[in-house]
């Protein structure tokens, strides 16, 4: 019973450390890291590039679950694999399109990472994810995610950045699902808008959905617990 996990944008596979260890030890958890990739330009060239990966692992069916820019690359390989998928899950994403304010601060982002680099970049955008409680109590992991995520290649930071600005929406594919769909949310997160998050569960025909009062944009490290126990339902209910 196969998981693969993909990271959010500006992060690496290391977000979910602390989380999977909370899960059902009887599933297989594969963390795939496509952080350092710049030679894909579109979010499908990453679903093709997931799915290079599955086929390497000689997986037939499995549970995809996203984070963030993850979330986006699992609905894109939806789109095009969804006879591989048993669930998919989505950590504080969307299957709508940037706005156009959103296209605006993408452009910025690129702009920012070519004059000042992307160390620069990440130590401004990275604490962003989690709410003022969580970054009081968590200093010294936040500094080792900042030290660790400032490496990682400014070239692949500006391919995401555009690929995720050209993304189509994909809320007809949310909606076309058959299988069941986590959609967890944060009500704090800066980057997905809560009420944009909200119009999207109607669309869900079998959603597992968990609401994070208190979360901003990693319920995984914000509100773990929580995040396992839905999680573990999920898993359950897509391998029966």
């Amino acid at each position: 019973m196969d998981v693969v996990l993909l990271h959010g944008f500006g992060e690496n596979p290391d977000i979910w450390d602390e989380f999977l260890p909370l899960l059902p030890k009887h599933y297989n958890f594969i963390t795939l890291d496509y952080s350092k990739i710049a030679f894909c330009q579109t979010i499908d060239q990453y679903a093709q590039w997931v799915h290079s990966e599955i086929e390497e692992h000689k997986i037939t069916r499995f549970v995809l679950i996203g984070h963030s820019m993850g979330g986006y690359i699992a609905l894109a390989y939806a789109e095009k694999h969804a006879e591989y998928l048993a669930g998919l899950g989505l950590f504080h994403s969307t299957s709508y399109p940037d706005t156009e304010e959103k296209k605006e601060t993408r452009d910025k982002t690129v702009d920012f990472i070519q004059r000042k680099g992307a160390e620069a970049f990440i130590y401004g955008f990275l604490p962003n994810m989690y709410n003022e409680d969580f970054k009081r109590k968590n200093r010294v992991y936040i500094r080792q995610q900042l030290d660790d995520n400032a490496k990682l290649p400014a070239e692949a930071l500006i391919q995401a950045t555009m690929a995720m600005k050209q993304r189509p929406d994909r809320s007809s594919i949310l909606a076309s699902l058959r299988v069941p769909v986590l959609f967890i949310v944060g009500k704090k997160d800066p980057f997905v808008p809560f009420e944009d998050a909200l119009k999207q569960l109607p669309k869900i025909a079998h959603p597992y959905t968990l609401i994070l009062d208190h979360a901003a944009h990693a319920g995984m490290r914000e509100a773990p617990q929580s995040c396992a126990g839905i999680t573990t339902d999920f898993l359950e209910v897509c391998f029966d």
